[in-house]
């Protein structure tokens, strides 16, 4: 009869989390991480200026850098080499405006921005 009480409870709880939008898994760290398995983080290019993007594989190598030329993109489980992008640079005092997902805008003002393992940041423009 106990055991019938906690599942049920348990039942309840998970209810309760799943109706109010909590999740009790959570992502990993963007950095770090290798992508030899799905996802991996992705930045897509589609300004007129090159932008700086870095990765790690473990947590012991170093930051490896590249510059994104104007209208291609980096990183991403499906395209080679494969790599899970960490972070884009937006220059600072310009305006970097980008998106992770359909319908959405950000901006940043300066700096590396994070981009998590499971999306794919779409630099739209750079104006300074």
């Amino acid at each position: 009869m106990e055991s019938r009480v906690k599942r049920r409870t348990a039942g309840l709880a998970t209810a309760m989390l799943i109706a109010s939008g909590l999740s009790v898994i959570t992502a990993g760290p963007a950095s770090a991480s290798a992508c030899t398995l799905p996802p991996c983080g992705r930045v897509e290019n589609k300004t007129t200026t090159y932008i700086g993007v870095r990765w790690k594989n473990n947590d012991s190598d170093p930051w490896s850098t590249a510059s994104l030329a104007p209208g291609t993109g980096m990183g991403g489980y499906t395209y080679s080499p494969r790599r899970d992008i960490d972070y884009f640079y937006s220059v600072q005092g310009c305006r970097t405006t980008y998106s992770v997902r359909a319908g959405s805008q950000y901006f940043a003002y300066g700096g590396w921005v994070k981009v998590s393992s499971n999306e794919t940041a779409k630099v739209l423009s750079v104006t300074c």
